[in-house]
């Protein structure tokens, strides 16, 4: 009778340790996904494209890179600018940035719609303004367009299953 006692004893025992440890770990909160920088109904963790006509200019914001092109004077050199995260706030996402020469960059851009002058077709869903050292200028933006399929490279060759 003691002996079965004693084996009960155990059984309950043993059994506390690895269930309470399972419990436990089951009603452990398992770390939630954090949303994405939203603006506008624009998501700022992807392409991101303003543009302005006057002069015609072009920054692309994606994570990682912002480059800015001035096609005022012709065919347009990209400039790469130092990548940094938005700040928001009401309504409004800044990137305070720099030019390779450390020129002071702000690019500023609100939740409001926006239609360029030029510009055809429905409106944007950003507000971009743009500051670079002294000069200022002001466009439109929204997600960036779909860059097109890069082609096969010439010498790729086709396999045949046969």
């Amino acid at each position: 009778m003691r002996a079965l006692l004693v084996a009960a004893a155990m059984l309950a025992l043993g059994g506390c340790g690895s269930g309470a440890d399972e419990a436990a770990e089951a009603n452990r909160a398992a770390p939630q996904p954090v949303p994405p920088p939203m603006l506008g109904g624009v998501d700022l963790n992807k392409p991101v494209r303003a543009a302005g006509t006057e002069p015609f200019w072009t920054i692309d914001i994606a994570p990682g890179s912002i480059v800015y092109t001035d096609f005022s004077s012709g065919q347009g050199e990209p400039t790469d600018f130092y990548p940094v995260s938005p700040k928001l706030a009401a309504g409004s996402a800044t990137f305070p940035t720099q030019t390779p020469a450390g020129d002071p960059v702000t690019i500023t851009l609100r939740a409001e719609p926006c239609r360029d002058a030029g510009e055809k077709g429905a409106a944007q869903p950003l507000t971009a303004e743009i500051k670079i050292g002294p000069r200022g200028f002001a466009g439109c933006a929204g997600p960036a367009p779909a860059e097109p399929d890069a082609p096969a490279p010439a010498n790729a060759v086709e396999s045949s299953a046969g």
